[in-house]
């Protein structure tokens, strides 16, 4: 396995950031949601609407392996996660743990981290330390499970 690399997103990366996301929600998230949802998750996952979160203060964490960008995790207001993909054909070697650990980080003091999971995400985030905070919900066709993680790196 190459070494995996974790930076901040460079302004000017969001085309290549959101063709991984769109990619990566087509395969493996994409088919339990309605065409209602699928827009809707689109309409966030373009590079114009990353770039205007960014400027409004998310940050965006990529993962690199053999100078390809085969991850990527978008933090709200260092507490709370948008955006978490790693390439499918990069899955379960590491990238995804290493993306959290670099977020969490960035996450400072705050006490709790907040997630909403598409459906076929929950046991990742239960393997990482998230439990359920809410049963599952729908919104714009979007379908979800609220998650928190007590931060380990927060003091108590």
């Amino acid at each position: 396995m190459s070494d995996i690399r974790v930076r901040t997103m460079f302004a000017g990366e969001e085309d290549a950031v959101c063709e991984l996301v769109n990619r990566s929600f087509m395969q493996a998230v994409a088919p339990g949601y309605s065409g209602d949802g699928i827009a809707e998750f689109r309409k966030h996952a373009q590079p114009e609407a990353m770039a205007a979160r960014c400027e409004n203060g998310n940050i965006v964490l990529v993962a690199e392996k053999d100078f390809e960008t085969v991850g990527m995790i978008e933090m709200r207001e260092e507490k709370h996660i948008c955006f978490f993909f790693v390439d499918p054909d990069e899955q379960r070697q590491g990238i995804g743990r290493a993306l959290l650990d670099e977020a969490l980080v960035l996450c400072g003091e705050s006490r709790e981290i907040t997630v909403n999971s598409s459906p076929n995400s929950v046991a990742v985030y239960e393997r990482f330390g998230f439990l359920a905070s809410g049963p599952e919900q729908e919104k714009n066709g979007i379908r979800f499970m609220p998650m928190t993680l007590k931060n380990p790196r927060a003091s108590v």
